[in-house]
């Protein structure tokens, strides 16, 4: 046992001999819960005589008295032998109750969050947890029982990062044996002998039976799922190739034509959707929905897909709204990010400081009327009539698009004005129309994509511009036939223009689907009205009754920056 203790460290840590009194070893934090597996791996370091290690363990607080003679025995252990010592109690209860979170989840997310805290301020290299071979093997079924992937075949993994496993090619029979002579101290946990939870039906019900089968069935599975690990491995680096093949980042979109001339499209399809919440049988409905028509909307938690003509575009969960721009109830939530994971106290403390930088911000826009004040300097010049208009300073009007309308009170000739709308910074100016001004003869098909504004995050305006087509990024209106202030605004149902070089009316809602804008984005389209009529999609067309034409004085003029 000792043995095969230290040539499993070996590997782990990378070492090719370990001489386990030696100072410059790694630092080791090993998780001890008081337990038989945890209190013979702490056993293990300290009869090898490993030098850089430390003890940490966390009472729960759910058995009452038995969770707190678990943590006295650890520590009682610990002193005994002069072996540095770490101890947290936690109110998981609590915990689970403000998070909404099972039992399980919650002694997991307290006890590796702090875990990592300690090593961090410790500065230690690794932290060891007693997981064992039928540990192992009991993730390996459970998977199987619930569904998974590749490397959900794979048990747990003997090193994940900084947590090392040194006792997963060990049995429980073996650690118990080796347990009872050395006579090392320990609690039995009364809830593993009763079979409520899965992997405890699994323990006390399925493997007698297997090893009436074959006595050596841990063993024979051990190899088993060090096979697909091998497999797994060589796939993940293929699977990396495929999806920089398949996956369009910059637009989060992925291109069907050369999707579906994969071998195994559907395999790839939910490699890659599963990074963004979705399962296995999810993932099926999409590939079925391939050849049919677009528009089709799948929700995982965190993500929307929307099957288009072309591609499934993929965007973060609260972007996707109705064609009257009301979220939807399944819609509404925004999308939730994996980070550090908190214990209790500074999931309390993270609710405090939300609390506090909310008031301030209010407290802020009660006093400045908006939260954002910003100067930049313009540096476009105008010519009219031979006249220059030099470059000036004017302020960028930011707006959250949630709002629904903001004013454009420009009024005389020369104004320039800048505003951010739908992630787009857009100018919409005043001039006198320039002698020989020529009309265009077509409109310039240009795509805007992320690349423009040297920005990846998937905030929800971000989001839409990676997929928002500008089909005219400059509009042009006749000023002097317009009544201001202008408003511009998010489109609504019953919205209705004369598009340019038409002579009838036409929906807002089936202008934009004539022109293939997948729904995400064209729920976002913002107008632009005079009184009570629409005379502009920005980015798109002008209403024909606003154009330019050889009577016009004054162009105002809406530009899509960048």
């Amino acid at each position: 046992m000792l043995l095969k203790f230290k040539e499993s460290l070996s590997k782990l840590t990378g070492l090719q001999e370990i001489h386990p009194a030696s100072p410059d070893n790694p630092k080791i934090l090993v998780a001890v819960s008081g337990g038989i597996d945890s209190m013979c791996l702490a056993h293990l370091f300290h009869r090898i005589f490993y030098r850089n290690f430390a003890i940490a363990t966390v009472n729960f607080s759910l058995r009452g008295e038995e969770s707190d003679g678990d943590e006295e025995l650890v520590r009682s252990w610990a002193e005994e032998r002069g072996i540095e010592y770490f101890s947290k109690i936690f109110d998981t209860k609590e915990y689970c109750r403000v998070k909404g979170v099972s039992t399980q989840v919650a002694a997991r997310d307290l006890r590796y969050s702090w875990f990592n805290l300690l090593m961090a301020e410790h500065s230690f290299d690794y932290l060891a947890v007693a997981h064992n071979l039928n540990d192992s093997v009991e993730t390996f079924f459970l998977n199987i029982l619930r569904g998974t992937g590749i490397q959900g075949l794979t048990g747990i993994r003997r090193k994940n990062g900084k947590i090392i496993r040194p006792l997963l090619s060990i049995t429980r029979r073996e650690i118990a044996e080796f347990v009872k002579r050395e006579d090392i101290p320990f609690r039995e946990d009364s809830s593993n002998s009763q079979s409520y939870y899965s992997r405890n039906r699994i323990r006390n019900m399925v493997f007698p039976e297997f090893e009436m089968i074959n006595a050596s069935f841990l063993g024979t599975v051990e190899k088993d799922m060090a096979n697909v690990e091998a497999a797994a491995d060589i796939l993940e680096e293929l699977y990396f190739t495929k999806k920089a093949e398949l996956l369009d980042y910059k637009r989060s979109r992925i291109e069907l034509n050369k999707l579906l001339k994969e071998r195994r499209p559907d395999y790839w399809l939910y490699m890659i959707l599963s990074e963004y919440g979705f399962n296995a049988d999810q993932t099926e409905q999409i590939y079925s929905s391939l050849e049919g028509q677009p528009g089709k909307e799948f929700h995982s938690d965190s993500h929307l897909v929307l099957k288009d003509r072309e591609y499934l575009l993929i965007y973060p969960k609260g972007v996707a709204r109705g064609e009257s721009g009301e979220l939807n109830d399944s819609e509404s939530r925004l999308s939730s990010t994996s980070g550090p994971v908190l214990s209790l106290a500074e999931f309390e403390e993270r609710l405090a400081n939300q609390k506090d930088n909310a008031q301030a911000q209010a407290e802020a826009e009660t006093e400045t009327g908006t939260g954002i004040e910003t100067e930049i300097t313009i540096g476009q010049t105008l010519e009219s009539n031979g006249d220059a208009v030099g470059s000036k300073t004017e302020e960028v009007e930011v707006h959250d698009y949630d709002n629904e309308l903001f004013e454009v009170s420009l009024k005389g000739s020369r104004e320039l004005k800048e505003y951010a709308i739908l992630g787009f910074l857009v100018r919409i100016s005043v001039y006198p129309k320039p002698i020989g001004f020529k009309f265009k003869d077509g409109p310039r098909k240009i795509e805007y994509t992320a690349d423009l504004f040297g920005s990846t995050d998937i905030s929800i305006a971000s989001a839409i511009r990676k997929n928002y087509k500008v089909n005219e990024p400059s509009l042009l209106l006749d000023a002097d036939l317009l009544e201001f202030p202008l408003i511009c605004r998010r489109w609504l149902e019953g919205d209705k223009f004369m598009p340019l070089g038409m002579t009838g009316y036409k929906k807002v809602s089936d202008y934009l689907t004539d022109i293939k804008m997948d729904k995400v984005s064209k729920s976002y389209q913002p107008v632009m009205t005079s009184g009570d009529k629409l005379v502009a999609l920005i980015g798109q067309r002008i209403d024909e009754r606003y154009k330019i034409t050889a009577h016009t004085k004054n162009i105002l003029e809406i530009t899509i920056i960048n």
